[in-house]
């Protein structure tokens, strides 16, 4: 046992956190240390193959696995996942209210949206079947995995009304550049599967 315990560098807890998920501004004891130590953490991560990315504006940062050269032989850290395809929709249709939300002049700084409203949302881009409460637990199966990817975050309800506050990350995962063409792949899925 080492008599004399090494004392964690203050920017420690902000780099598990990061590993572990993004965080956000609303963090205040957080982000005020990845502010104060923001050089010192990206040097920390480049080392490994990771980069940093602050979105300033948006409030949130997270680690990417940097473009690694010609001969670089670092293991990926991140696997990339595929989303699966309903979780897929949930991300996308969630983004594109998030984009509605961003370009109307409120008060409000965040986008929050009920289950039901999710639910309406993202139904016609499910397969049709004739067990709606079959339907609706698949759809509930991947706004709970976005939840899980921290897409989501669950409020606290009023009368029993699942609410969900849609995290600023999902713009990372979702760019606008691609957001199109994804829209355009779903809603392309969707006539097919009305025309069979």
């Amino acid at each position: 046992m080492n008599p004399n315990p090494t004392k964690p560098f203050p920017s420690a807890a902000v780099k598990v956190r990061l590993l572990q998920d993004a965080i956000y501004s609303d963090d205040m004891e957080l982000w005020a240390v990845l502010s104060r130590y923001r050089q010192h953490i990206e040097n920390y991560f480049q080392e490994i193959g990771l980069q940093l990315v602050v979105h300033e504006e948006d409030g949130f940062a997270y680690l990417k696995q940097s473009e690694q050269e010609d001969g670089a032989m670092i293991p990926r850290l991140f696997r990339r996942d595929k989303l699966a395809r309903g979780v897929a929709v949930v991300g996308v249709v969630l983004r594109e209210r998030l984009l509605q939300f961003d370009e109307k002049v409120h008060d409000e700084s965040r986008l929050v949206v009920t289950k039901e409203e999710i639910l309406q949302m993202v139904a016609v881009y499910f397969p049709e079947t004739n067990d709606e409460i079959r339907a609706d637990k698949r759809i509930e199966a991947a706004i709970n995995r976005a939840e899980e990817l921290g897409l989501l975050r669950k409020l606290p309800g009023v009368n029993g009304d699942e609410r969900y506050e849609v995290r600023r990350i999902i713009k990372a995962r979702f760019p606008v550049e691609t957001l199109k063409a994804l829209h355009e792949q779903l809603k392309a899925h969707a006539i097919t599967r009305d025309i069979q």
